[in-house]
């Protein structure tokens, strides 16, 4: 198992960066680079009467759900600047930039409760009660 080490501290957010709209979708792209997705992807996302979205991806339908990260928390973007030639070597991740909400996206599915970015965002409030210590009155 790799040892991961993530670098923090003011001077690594790059404060240039608009990370506002950020989004979880539920396929992966292959390619390090810019897209342009207020061009491409962001015109024409709809918001539907529920609070929700509709969207497309090469003609894919998809349904977004804009959730907040708990209080407390901050999400966080990470870079990779040397990805390792083996499993096993140790990574470096940068933080650039940081979150308090995120849109994420199933594939023609209504969003719910049991998508797993929801449960998982869930679990931290159910983790932090159980770990808790117990006050007696």
């Amino acid at each position: 198992m790799a040892t991961i080490h993530i670098q923090s501290g003011k001077n690594n957010i790059d404060h240039s960066l608009k990370y506002s709209n950020i989004q979880s979708v539920p396929f992966k792209i292959h390619a390090d680079c810019d897209a342009k997705v207020t061009k491409y992807f962001d015109k024409y996302v709809k918001t539907q009467e529920n609070g929700t979205f509709t969207g497309s991806f090469r003609g894919c339908p998809l349904r977004g759900k804009k959730v907040e990260i708990p209080e407390s928390y901050v999400g966080l973007v990470l870079h990779e600047s040397i990805k390792p030639s083996r499993e096993k070597d140790e990574r470096k991740f940068y933080i650039i930039n940081n979150f308090n909400e995120i849109t994420f996206w199933n594939w023609d599915k209504v969003t719910s409760d049991n998508d797993s970015i929801t449960q998982a965002l869930q679990w931290i409030d159910i983790a932090e009660a159980l770990h808790s210590p117990i006050l007696e009155e």
